[in-house]
């Protein structure tokens, strides 16, 4: 399974961008015209030139230096990239420390900026504006900017100008990645349906616990419980609880539905359908109780995480759709508002001849056939082109046959390709056409099954509208949101827990709860929150495809 650049999880805060400057549109027109301080004139493309890389490769990459795609590089590109690595457990601070040492490199081909890093160093003149070279060298990325959802929004600074570029993965069963999977066989055993709603779950994890089985559990190191079962209630998007209706920001943890919400999972727990150490226990106990057939239901993104494929059982999990609660709200966890940070960027150190060489390197990536290079290395070893007739994941013509269980195999080492080191372009034609369908309880249908799960069941059930992961806070402000945000959000979540588990009193401690919230700054923090919304995240285009369920649920 392709997973999420580790950089998108690694920040905290990388949704936040403070406003420096005054807003002046999303123009791809730049409007600094010293792109770079080493402008050389005309370009010789002919010749190697030398340049040197930031980057945090994948363990499973041998060595940079000798790799495949290195060399396509400088074969194709021209580029003789030096190499300044980093491992991923000391990644950020490397990078700070050169940014503030001066002695950084030519790009930074695998950093981590968060809006507020690229407006820090674009100030200060460290990292330069791209917009001119995209628009001449680039059409692939010009394109993807214009027609990617989220991707203008997300790398197109205050000033209208453009100072690097993200890593792009379209990873849909990412974006809905808080699912429940339940076991069907305990289902037809006890003569249950597929629960559709907050009663019917109850009365079968009631079910479920009356005949030996854990019920409901889940693990302090895995995907949170509480995140599907409260949106019955109320949306929870698991990030910041912001909701966005009509263009104006709520707070989830405030409202009635959560408080419902919490009363449910309160019920469940005292109940005993939910495991009491579902909140403590780590992930290897959730895959011995499903080894053994001992548990029901399990919160996670793919059910291969806590069940081996070649596990007879395997075949039975399946994923819940969202509940309907008593009022009919029905929600999924949307997380797909993203890219939230750049992982391209070019520092003043770069020459005219090196910035249109890299340019034309990223613009080549942002095709499918340079991503799929780009992450497998040369055609051939891990990947083949699709012949005719063969099915992507879409029920189209697939692009590319992928070895990817091979490659992605616990321990296995490479030195093909870079392994989504960088700015790839994982769209949705590249993911529904880099491998073949296959079926999807299969041996090799991972892709298919978590595609046909996420499109069956959770796409489509987010709000049209969502809190955007790009937003601009005046730096005057910035500091105050921060804090804001940590002691508010650090407080919903412990109280949180106290409420399921009896600590609290929903009957008696939701007013103080409330009133809590007001002494550390709620209003405040959403008046901020407000102000610095531009506009809301359009989640139009993330919706199910009937096709696609239809042709990938006909592979057997």
């Amino acid at each position: 399974m392709i997973r999420i650049n580790r950089t998108v999880l690694a920040l905290m805060m990388a949704s936040i961008m403070i406003i420096l400057s005054a807003c002046s549109g999303n123009s791809t027109v730049p409007t600094n015209n010293n792109a770079s301080t080493n402008s050389n004139g005309p370009v010789d493309e002919n010749k190697v030139v030398d340049v040197s890389f930031f980057a945090v490769p994948s363990s499973d990459v041998i060595d940079l230096k000798t790799n495949w795609f290195t060399n396509y590089v400088k074969e194709t590109f021209k580029l003789n990239i030096q190499w300044n690595i980093a491992p991923s457990s000391d990644s950020l601070t490397k990078q700070s420390l050169l940014l503030s040492s001066g002695n950084y490199p030519d790009a930074f081909w695998s950093g981590s900026f968060s809006p507020s890093d690229i407006l820090k160093y674009s100030q200060q003149g460290i990292i330069v504006p791209l917009n001119a070279y995209i628009e001449k060298y680039a059409p692939n990325l010009t394109k993807a900017i214009e027609t990617a959802p989220g991707l203008k929004q997300a790398i197109t600074a205050p000033d209208g100008n453009i100072y690097g570029v993200p890593s792009y993965n379209s990873c849909i069963h990412c974006y809905w990645g808080q699912k429940f999977w339940i076991n069907t066989d305990h289902l037809k055993k006890f003569g249950l349906t597929m629960p559709t709603t907050t009663d019917e779950l109850t009365n079968v994890l009631q079910t479920f616990k009356d005949n030996g089985l854990v019920p409901l559990s889940g693990t302090s190191d895995g995907f949170d419980l509480t995140i599907f079962l409260m949106n019955a209630f109320i949306y929870n998007n698991g990030s910041d609880f912001f909701n966005v209706e009509d263009g104006k920001v709520s707070y989830a943890p405030v409202q009635e539905g959560w408080k419902n919400g919490l009363a449910y999972m309160r019920d469940l727990y005292e109940k005993g359908l939910i495991d009491k150490q579902a909140f403590s226990q780590k992930s290897d106990v959730i895959k011995q109780l499903a080894a053994q057939n001992k548990v029901g239901v399990v919160p996670y993104l793919y059910s291969a995480g806590f069940i081996d494929t070649a596990n007879p059982s395997y075949p039975n999990w399946s994923t819940v759709a969202p509940l309907k609660g008593p009022d009919g709200t029905q929600y999924a966890a949307f997380s797909g508002n993203t890219p939230k940070s750049l992982t391209f960027v070019v520092t003043k150190n770069a020459t005219e001849e090196q910035i249109v060489r890299m340019i034309k390197l990223v613009d080549f990536i942002y095709t499918p056939e340079g991503t799929q290079m780009m992450n497998f290395g040369q055609e051939g070893k891990y990947w083949t082109k699709a012949g005719d007739g063969i099915k992507g994941l879409g029920g189209e013509q697939a692009l590319f046959i992928t070895q990817s269980d091979k490659f992605y195999s616990a321990g296995a080492k490479q030195n093909e390709g870079w392994n989504q080191m960088g700015p790839i372009f994982q769209n949705t034609t590249w993911r529904n056409g880099f491998v073949e369908a296959k079926a999807p309880f299969s041996a090799d249908g991972l892709e298919s099954l978590l595609m046909l799960e996420t499109m069956k069941n959770y796409a489509g059930h987010q709000p049209k509208q969502v809190y955007p992961g790009v937003i601009w806070i005046k730096p005057e402000e910035y500091q105050n949101f921060a804090l804001l945000k940590t002691n508010i959000e650090q407080y919903v979540k412990q109280s949180m827990a106290q409420f399921i588990n009896g600590a609290k009193s929903i009957e008696k401690d939701w007013q103080s709860y409330v009133d809590g919230l007001q002494k550390l700054g709620l209003t405040q923090y959403l008046e901020m929150a407000q102000k610095a919304m531009t506009a809301p995240f359009d989640t139009s285009a993330f919706q199910s495809d009937t096709k696609t369920v239809e042709f990938l649920s006909s592979l057997k």
